[in-house]
C-alpha cells in the first residue's frame, strides 16, 4: 500500500508539472486587470461608435470582450 500511494503523489505531481508548463502566458495578451486602457473608438453590436469617454460612468467602467460564434 505504501508503494502505491509513494507511485500516486509521484504521478501526480508529474501531471501537475506538466500541466503548468501548458498554461499561456496571460500577460502578452493585451491590457491586465487593474491596467489603464488607452483611448478607443469601437463600433458596438448597433452600429453606434462608442469611445471611452462614452462608456464612463461615475465608478468607472468594465470592459468585457466577448467573442461570439459569427467571427
Amino acid at each position: 500500500m505504501r508503494h502505491f500511494l509513494l507511485s500516486l503523489t509521484l504521478v501526480l505531481t508529474l501531471a501537475a508539472a506538466g500541466a503548468a508548463q501548458d498554461l499561456p502566458n496571460v500577460e502578452q495578451f493585451g491590457p491586465q486587470v487593474g491596467d489603464v486602457v488607452p483611448a478607443f473608438s469601437l463600433t458596438d453590436q448597433n452600429g453606434q461608435t462608442q469611445t471611452l469617454e462614452s462608456i464612463m460612468g461615475p465608478n468607472g467602467a468594465m470592459l468585457v470582450f466577448n467573442r461570439s460564434a459569427d467571427w
